[in-house]
């Protein structure tokens, strides 16, 4: 049985979350770093937007008021907020036994995510619309390859970008009700807040609302932790970032990329935040 690092890096400002990830993609794709599952959350919250998402609702001096990071990810996509919730990270690939077909990585993923779930006491099952959904540019107000949904609600959105054979997958899992903090962020022309709210809770839900309960992240995490050992056939063990991948990391977070600076980038890639 292969063994997989485990990271359990915590709460971090947006850019530096996306910097990891993005070494870890780097240093991976170099034959440098292991394959590895990382869990995080963003403080302070944030909104992520698609690498190459050329326009967006977002209001930004909205954002800033209520001390939300504004963040471009690695991955493509629509915008994502991280408020309430716990993100994951696979990097990992073909020398580790991920397909090298996207679609078959996220089937493969995803059923590690879903045994996780089952595990938490339910049974989610993986999202089903076209990846042409035109439903608006918010991820959580649809649902394809990659996402995860409980009785037609999605809870979970996930996203690739490759580097040659290795992989990059996160993803984002609502852990509480985020409807009217997105209504607070939209400049939607001629949808209410109220119609916004109604809309969101027509297709979106929680871990809290699933279960019944408040979930505490590391809850979630030994869940997700066993699913994934059972779907890839492989056993974690906790782990650090290396000096060397501190290294790069400290050099994206200081502005060597867009990433936390700003939501200009417009570059097409191998990518797909859902």
């Amino acid at each position: 049985m292969s063994t997989w690092r485990l990271l359990d890096t915590g709460a971090l400002p947006a850019s530096l979350n996306m910097a990891i990830d993005e070494t870890l993609l780097e240093f991976h794709a170099r034959g440098e770093s292991p394959p590895t599952l990382r869990f995080y959350q963003w403080s302070p919250a944030a909104v992520s937007l698609g690498y190459f998402q050329r326009k967006h609702s977002i209001d930004l001096a909205a954002c800033r008021r209520r001390g939300l990071d504004v963040v471009r990810r690695p991955t493509g996509g629509r915008a994502v907020l991280h408020l309430n919730d716990l993100t994951y990270s696979i990097i990992a690939g073909a020398r580790d036994g991920v397909p090298l077909s996207l679609a078959a990585a996220y089937r493969l993923l995803c059923e590690g995510l879903l045994s996780g779930f089952r595990l938490l006491g339910f049974e989610a099952e993986l999202g089903r619309e076209s990846a042409r959904s035109s439903e608006g540019d918010i991820c959580f107000l649809r649902s394809a390859i990659g996402d995860i949904v409980f009785h037609g609600k999605k809870f979970l959105g996930s996203a690739q970008t490759w580097s040659g054979s290795s992989m990059l997958q996160h993803g984002s899992i609502t852990m509480q009700p985020q409807r009217e903090a997105w209504a607070m962020i939209l400049t939607l022309g001629g949808i209410s807040q109220e119609a916004l709210c109604e809309r969101l809770s027509g297709r979106t839900t929680s871990l809290e609302e699933i279960v019944g309960r408040s979930v505490e992240p590391d809850e979630v995490m030994r869940a997700l932790r066993e699913g994934m050992a059972r779907a890839l056939g492989t056993e974690f063990q906790a782990g650090e970032l290396s000096v060397e991948e501190w290294a790069l990391i400290g050099g994206r977070n200081h502005g060597d990329h867009d990433y936390g600076r700003g939501v200009s980038s417009n570059e097409n890639g191998r990518h797909g935040w859902r």
